[in-house]
């Protein structure tokens, strides 16, 4: 999911209408209005939110006219419709008037709707079944339901057993020090987390995660997670709005969506958390996409970090650059 993807002519007309969804519920917040700072500064702009004018439909419509730029405008409504907690009726309405004018079926419109009339078993459902419906889907056109039972077992069972499996990532801890396989198992064992293999460890398919967690450098605290999440965000190149949908829902609205982790509320700071969305988005490597960490654990993690094109961790200099995709993304 890339980020910095409007042109200079473009950004103030995306930003008043971001504004117009801020305002549904009365006023632009401090935290609104750094969501649209941060936004801004991605792509190289500074803009003077005060002065910015109200925006016509088919002015938007004339401004923002590709697919690609539209459906992410209308993805950002929906993360400003929840910057302040809970959204409302009115911020629902404004975003689904936003989405009909820029003619944009956004799937996580279902989810604001069910979040505004507090349909919490609904967004659970719906953020659920968006986030794994692609991994269940590769995991049974690669081996059907077994593959299926492979990424559930673990997940709900607390099986998954394969010792020849869990060994392989045993031995990641004799590579030398600083090697990307060293450092994950590092990761992984201080922490007490299950290998993939080994009774309730996290499925092979999922263990990008662990990797990703490693290559960025953000904790697994609630609020390392919700950057993490962003970051995953960043680097999926197909719908990986729904990550971010999923980490917002359940690190900063407070509605728990998997059972590994508690939820909690308020964690959305938007600095940190469009930073690493951008970094995600420079990632030259979608991890999810049947990525063969194998073929680096051997090496420096700073070597795959600069092979990858990750940004360093410090806050980015360059922000419109940093937040920019080797390749559209979904």
């Amino acid at each position: 999911m890339d980020i910095a993807v409007f042109d200079r002519t473009e950004l103030p007309v995306v930003i008043s209408a971001l504004r117009t969804v801020a305002l549904a519920n009365g006023s632009v917040s401090e935290t609104e209005r750094q969501l649209f700072e941060i936004i801004a500064q991605l792509h190289g702009v500074t803009l003077d939110l005060d002065a910015l004018a109200d925006v016509p439909a088919d002015t938007l419509r004339s401004t923002i006219a590709t697919p690609h730029r539209r459906k992410r405008l209308v993805q950002l409504a929906v993360v400003t419709s929840m910057v302040d907690g809970d959204p409302t009726p009115a911020q629902e309405e404004a975003v689904r008037t936003l989405a009909t004018a820029l003619e944009i079926d956004e799937r996580s419109l279902r989810v604001l709707h069910h979040l505004t009339a507090d349909h919490r078993l609904l967004v659970r459902f719906d953020v659920a079944r968006r986030l794994t419906g692609g991994i269940f889907k590769t995991a049974y056109e690669e081996e059907g339901l077994a593959g299926v039972g492979r990424v559930l077992g673990p997940l709900l069972l607390g099986g998954g057993e394969d010792p020849e499996v869990a060994w392989r990532y045993r031995e990641l801890g004799l590579l030398p020090a600083g090697t990307l396989g060293r450092v994950y198992w590092e990761h992984c064992t201080r922490r007490h987390f299950g290998f993939p293999g080994e009774k309730g460890g996290i499925p092979e398919r999922l263990v990008f995660h662990d990797f990703g967690h490693v290559l960025s450098g953000y904790d697994t605290d609630a609020e390392g997670e919700i950057q993490q999440g962003a970051f995953q965000a960043g680097f999926i190149r197909q719908d990986g709005f729904a990550v971010l949908c999923f980490v917002l829902v359940h690190f900063h609205l407070g509605i728990r969506i998997t059972p590994i982790a508690q939820a909690e509320r308020g964690l959305f700071d938007p600095q940190r958390v469009l930073r690493a969305l951008a970094r995600g988005a420079a990632c030259r490597v979608d991890l999810s996409d049947r990525w063969n960490f194998w073929e680096v654990v051997g090496l420096p993690l700073e070597e795959v970090r600069a092979r990858y094109g990750i940004p360093p961790l410090a806050p980015l200099v360059d922000g419109a650059s940093a937040g920019r995709a080797a390749a559209p993304v979904a």
